[in-house]
């Protein structure tokens, strides 16, 4: 019996070791070749090709150096991760097979970057985004942090750790689909978003017809802090001469300014939660949405406009201390920069007066349409009152069916946005 054991052993052994040098010198053959095939235009090194005992293909130390500007780009590990050994073994026959593995992801660890590539935007005034203006808020004139203010933060250099992959739920019914990037001593992003598929994956395997009719359910991103609040806050008290708690405060009071620009007012929750967030170096924000109904993604068209998504996608936003919570975006009127912004009372007064009988010639007079008849006016401005008293001017676009498409000049540019013809109490027309 103890020899029979023992030579079970020895051939699961053999076996082992012969599927480990068969699945590496299949990999070092891949690579080989893609370094022949990009010789002309690149080079590429590399270290070890190994496989672990949990499912991983490993390869370490690879640079890739484009011959244009020869500046190396350096990973200490690349990694395919099955999951399993057998996941690993059978990885070739479930490919073979027109089916996806239950699971798999690919990792990247201690990529090198230069961010040197931002002077390439300050040269050419590509560096601010309004997502840029939040983040400068109240740290002087600036609108986004050059490449000099990086290297005074110390983020001249950094390494950057990618994940990113998927597994199948609930019998290949759901995927989860997940991303995690880490800035080293910067931010750590972790996105999971959640997909229902029309049928299993594998049950008649991947297909257009499978992604068109997929829908997202959920989504969750958490961003955690790894050193880049503090840093931004000891860069920015340095250059306007104010305390920690003083450019904190002015810090979050632009920040609430820079949404008044964009024509945008964020919901207390949100505030609060971004307070807390900014105030306590180190902690995590967590971003959740819970569609309903739940969006398809086979579906190329949703309205970009923040107000429609934050009712939408039923987003909540918190930190360890507050705890999820609500948040939502609502129209305000728009103000210019370095102007004050408007009063209470210029905040009640209605934009889109009554039309009466001797208007100003400056202003356009708008005359009530009904609802029914909103097909016959494609191409012109209108002015609308919803049920919740909320108001919209745009161009309707189309009318079809119980909605429409209304054309709206929001945010510095146009978008178009969906309107659900029930919702509407009343229609102005130019």
């Amino acid at each position: 019996m103890k020899r029979l054991l023992l030579v079970i052993a020895a051939i699961a052994i053999a076996g082992a070791i012969t599927a480990q040098y068969r699945i590496t010198s299949g990999v070092t053959d891949g690579l080989e070749a893609a370094k022949r095939g990009m010789a002309p235009y690149a080079t590429m090194t590399y270290g070890d090709v190994s496989t672990t005992l949990d499912g991983n293909i490993e390869i370490t130390d690879v640079t890739f150096t484009p011959r244009m500007d020869n500046q190396p780009i350096h990973a200490d590990k690349l990694a395919l991760v099955t999951g399993s050994p057998w996941a690993l073994l059978s990885l070739e026959d479930t490919i073979s097979n027109h089916e996806i593995p239950e699971q798999l992801s690919f990792v990247i660890e201690g990529l090198g970057v230069d961010a040197s590539f931002m002077a390439g935007l300050d040269q050419n005034t590509l560096g601010e985004t309004v997502f840029t203006r939040f983040d400068t808020a109240g740290c002087g004139d600036r609108t986004y942090f050059n490449q000099a203010d990086l290297a005074a933060m110390g983020y001249d250099q950094l390494t950057v750790d990618m994940t990113i992959g998927y597994r199948l739920m609930t019998g290949g019914q759901e995927m989860a689909v997940n991303l995690k990037t880490v800035s080293r001593g910067q931010m750590g992003v972790d996105a999971e978003m959640i997909i229902n598929l029309p049928r299993p994956m594998n049950d008649g395997g991947p297909s257009a017809a499978l992604a068109q009719g997929a829908t997202l359910s959920s989504a969750t991103v958490r961003m955690e802090d790894l050193g880049n609040n503090e840093r931004i806050v000891d860069f920015c008290t340095s250059e306007t001469g104010l305390t920690t708690a003083e450019f904190r405060e002015q810090h979050l009071n632009a920040w609430q300014d820079e949404w008044q620009y964009q024509g945008l007012k964020p919901s207390d929750s949100l505030v609060a939660v971004y307070k807390d967030f900014v105030t306590h170096p180190g902690s995590t924000l967590t971003f959740t949405m819970e569609p309903f109904p739940a969006l398809e993604l086979g579906n190329n068209y949703l309205s970009p406009d923040p107000v429609y998504l934050s009712g939408r996608l039923n987003p909540k936003l918190g930190t360890e201390n507050t705890g999820l919570r609500p948040v939502s975006l609502s129209d305000a009127p728009k103000t210019a920069r370095n102007e004050p912004p408007a009063s209470p009372e210029q905040e009640a007064a209605d934009p889109f007066p009554a039309p009466s009988s001797t208007p100003a010639p400056t202003r356009k007079a708008y005359r009530p349409v009904s609802v029914a008849t909103l097909g016959q006016h494609i191409q012109d401005d209108v002015r609308i009152t919803l049920r919740n008293g909320r108001k919209m001017d745009g161009r309707i676009m189309t009318v079809q069916g119980q909605s429409m498409k209304l054309k709206r000049y929001l945010h510095g540019g146009t978008m178009v946005v969906p309107v659900n013809l029930g919702d509407i109490q009343q229609v102005l027309l130019h």
